[in-house]
C-alpha cells in the first residue's frame, strides 16, 4: 500500500511538472506573439508616418502659391499646369507664379539704365514680371523666354543699348520668324538675328580651349 500511495504521488508531481513547463511554454509563446504584435504595429505606424511626412512635404513646397491665391481671392484654376511646374523646379519663381492671374495682361515700362555701363554680362532673368509675362513662342517669356532674354543679356553688354530688354528680343524674334510656337527659339536668332541687331556672331565648336579662349577675350558666349 505504501509503494502504492508513493507511486501515485511521483504521478501526480510528474504530471504537475509537465503541466507547469505547458503554462510556461504557452506563457512564452504568448508572449512571443505579443511582441510580435507590437512590432507589427509599430512597423505600420512608423510606415504611416512617413507617407504623412512625404505628403506634408509635397504639401509644404505648393502652400505659398496656395496661400497666396486663397488670400486674395485667386482660383487655383487660373494658374496653367506648366506654371506651377515651373515653380516646383525653381522656388525663386515663387513670386512670378503666383502673381501671375493678377499681372498677366500687364505690360510694364522697362527701365534698365543702371546697365548702360555694365562692366561685365549682366544677369537677366526670363522670369522678371517687366517682360515674364509677355506673350512669346505660344507660351509667357517666363516659360518660353529663354534665348531672347540671353540675347538681350549679351546685347546690352556688348552695345551698351539698353532698350534691347529681353521683351524687346523676344518681339523682333517673332517678328523675324525666330519663334517657334511650343518649341521656343529657333537658334539662327543666335547667329542671324545677332548680326540684324548688331552683333558680330558666329558658331563656335564645343572645345573647352576654343571656349575658354573667346571667354578670355571678352567674346560671350551663348550655349
Amino acid at each position: 500500500m505504501i509503494r502504492e500511495n508513493n507511486t501515485l504521488e511521483w504521478q501526480e508531481t510528474a504530471e504537475q511538472k509537465r503541466m507547469t513547463q505547458r503554462r510556461i511554454i504557452q506563457r512564452r509563446e504568448r508572449a512571443r506573439r505579443r511582441k510580435r504584435k507590437v512590432w507589427r504595429i509599430r512597423g505600420l505606424l512608423l510606415l504611416f508616418g512617413c507617407l504623412l511626412f512625404l505628403g506634408g512635404v509635397r504639401r509644404f513646397r505648393q502652400n505659398p502659391i496656395q496661400r497666396y491665391a486663397k488670400a486674395n481671392g485667386i482660383s487655383m484654376d487660373q494658374y496653367p499646369e506648366e506654371l506651377l511646374s515651373l515653380y516646383e523646379r525653381n522656388n525663386e519663381t515663387e513670386t512670378f507664379v503666383e502673381e501671375y492671374p493678377l499681372k498677366k495682361e500687364e505690360e510694364p515700362e522697362i527701365d534698365l539704365s543702371d546697365l548702360s555701363s555694365a562692366s561685365e554680362v549682366p544677369l537677366l532673368l526670363q522670369w522678371d514680371q517687366r517682360w515674364g509675362y509677355h506673350r512669346y513662342a505660344g507660351e509667357v517669356m517666363g516659360l518660353s523666354g529663354c534665348g531672347p532674354t540671353a540675347l538681350s543679356m549679351v546685347a546690352i553688354f556688348m552695345t551698351g543699348d539698353i532698350t534691347k530688354n529681353p521683351r524687346w528680343v523676344a518681339d523682333f524674334a517673332s517678328q523675324n520668324g525666330y519663334a517657334v510656337d511650343g518649341s521656343g527659339t529657333a537658334w539662327s536668332l543666335m547667329l542671324e538675328g545677332a548680326r540684324q541687331i548688331g552683333l558680330s556672331s558666329k558658331e563656335i565648336p564645343v572645345e573647352r580651349e576654343r571656349v575658354e579662349n573667346n571667354l578670355q577675350a571678352g567674346n560671350p558666349i551663348i550655349a
